[in-house]
């Protein structure tokens, strides 16, 4: 027998939430069971893309800031601010692709619907 994964056990509890829970529930905690069911499909999705959500973030860094001593996104991130703030990303032709790209990802894991075609 298989053990359900996090994202599974998320995805069950929060199905779970709304079908079962909800309908028993006062009107007036509707919105706040409705909260704690968005914050579990969230979950589940991180649980399910974010890493790889952050494998192409540190490597879509490292091409733009042409370093690979670092892998460490934050670190990444701070290089990035700095060179921009300095100017050095002006005339850069996929800075702004590329950052879409990340925050598309990033997205369809906090709100996929606002990234629908």
């Amino acid at each position: 027998m298989s053990r359900p994964s996090a994202a599974n056990l998320l995805i069950t509890a929060r199905q779970l939430l709304l079908d079962e829970l909800l309908p028993a529930l006062p009107r007036e905690l509707h919105y706040e069971a409705r909260m704690i069911a968005n914050a579990m499909i969230i979950s589940a999705r991180d649980q399910q893309q974010g890493n790889s959500c952050i494998i192409e973030e540190q490597r879509q860094l490292q091409a733009l800031l042409d370093d690979r001593s670092t892998s460490e996104l934050s670190a990444l991130r701070r290089q990035l601010a700095s060179a921009i703030r300095l100017g050095q990303f002006d005339q850069h032709p996929l800075l702004s692709q590329q950052l879409r790209q990340i925050n598309h990802r990033q997205l369809a894991i906090n709100n996929p619907k606002a990234v629908r075609d």
